[in-house]
């Protein structure tokens, strides 16, 4: 039986849970534009401690923020429509 990771989000109260694949896939989205932003790096640092740790990984308001953003930015090869969704729920 083959166990797939997870790591789960904490935006603002609401959970949310990301295959290992997707999670990794962000925080390399995340960490190519830590140059040019701060909140971008930290969002990379954070998905990298849950993807380490298996621990929730707590994101406040600006994270979520960032992570939508980066989203609706493109670019990555993964559907995160479901995502996208519950992060514009948790910041309603």
């Amino acid at each position: 039986m083959l166990l797939t990771q997870v790591v789960t989000l904490d935006v603002i109260g609401h959970g949310i849970t990301l295959s290992e694949r997707e999670a990794e896939e962000l925080r390399h989205a995340a960490a190519a534009d830590a140059g040019r932003s701060s909140a971008r790096r930290d969002l990379s640092l954070l998905l990298e401690r849950g993807l380490r740790t298996k621990a929730t990984v707590a994101l406040n308001r600006a994270e979520a923020r960032e992570l939508a953003e980066l989203l609706a930015a493109g670019g990555a090869s993964t559907n995160f429509a479901l995502l996208q969704e519950a992060l514009l729920f948790a910041l309603a």
